[in-house]
């Protein structure tokens, strides 16, 4: 056989095995069902325009809005600010292709499925008009691994990813920054002063605290002319500069219980005042320059408000 014709033979059998293989992978039951299961719920392009969110749960709607390129959460007339990074995350996971199987397209289904008018709910909005996206979150599927998604208006309904209802049906709590202060160096405190109303720490027999100062000297820190210990005293300050609360609320008139104060180096300063606890146990907290009420926790309350004597 002459050269050249053998090349050509071989050439088209290549050409032809090579087609063969292709049309394998296209035509393939598993990739087939994975190109099917392939989804996003909403485009990058959508989550850029978004200004807002409604998290709908138990018929109680928590509001998220963008300002100034950050993103609060709508507490009656106050704008509370939320975990930034938790935003980033949510969007992440609905912009993001992944693996959201179609499980049926029937309306009789959704009920009992959790994707009826009543279910937990995640609007994306983006300005005026119809939401970027309007999705229910429904129940998790038999295999407890995924969870039911429908958008609404369609029949369709999909199952994917059970973080998308770790978002929408975790309390509001977990969407707010709660941190007391705005990120501090502990080398910038040189003065605490810390004052005390009747505050026995819940000691037995009480024993009311005395109010004392701290003031950085060199490397180390006094109360009066007393040098305390250094470890102590930082280990402290550094957790009252990390502490955050439990919730926010609204801000209501309280009593004083304590104040702590904090002289920085560039001439700001910082307080947080601790009010009497109220009938559940939970101590008020308002912070200067916040327009909103921590609640803190009993345990918090102790962590923060040490007795001068456990500083040496």
């Amino acid at each position: 056989m002459p050269y050249k014709k053998k090349v050509t033979i071989l050439s088209a059998a290549a050409v032809l095995l090579a087609l063969v293989y292709l049309l394998t992978l296209f035509f393939d039951p598993q990739r087939a069902s994975a190109r099917a299961a392939s989804f996003t719920w909403l485009s990058s392009s959508a989550r850029d325009l978004a200004d807002g969110m409604d998290i709908i749960r138990n018929g109680q709607t928590l509001k998220l809005v963008l300002s100034n390129g950050i993103w609060f959460a709508q507490l009656e007339n106050l704008e509370v600010p939320v975990k930034q990074g938790r935003i980033d995350d949510l969007f992440r996971l609905l912009s993001t292709r992944g693996a959201f199987p179609r499980r049926g397209s029937s309306a009789a289904s959704h009920e009992g499925l959790g994707l009826g008018e009543g279910a937990s709910r995640l609007l994306v909005r983006g300005g005026a008009g119809l939401p970027l996206l309007d999705l229910f979150v429904g129940k998790d599927d038999p295999s407890g691994r995924e969870v039911f998604l429908r958008k609404a208006g369609e029949n369709e309904f999909r199952s994917g990813d059970k973080l998308i209802a770790s978002y929408v049906n975790g309390e509001k709590t977990s969407w707010f920054d709660m941190k007391f202060f705005d990120e501090k160096s502990l080398n910038l405190v040189q003065r605490v002063d810390v004052q005390f109303n009747g505050y026995t720490g819940g000691e037995d027999p009480p024993e009311v605290y005395s109010d004392y100062t701290l003031e950085r000297s060199g490397e180390n820190w006094l109360v009066g002319n007393a040098a305390v210990d250094r470890e102590k005293t930082e280990t402290w300050l550094r957790s009252l500069l990390e502490a955050q609360g439990e919730n926010i609320l609204p801000p209501v008139p309280f009593d004083i219980l304590a104040k702590i104060t904090l002289g920085l180096g560039d001439g700001s300063v910082l307080s947080l005042q601790i009010g009497a606890p109220g009938e559940d146990g939970k101590y008020p907290a308002l912070v200067n320059g916040k327009n909103y009420m921590f609640v803190l926790s009993p345990w918090m309350v102790t962590r923060l408000l040490r007795d001068r004597g456990s500083f040496f």
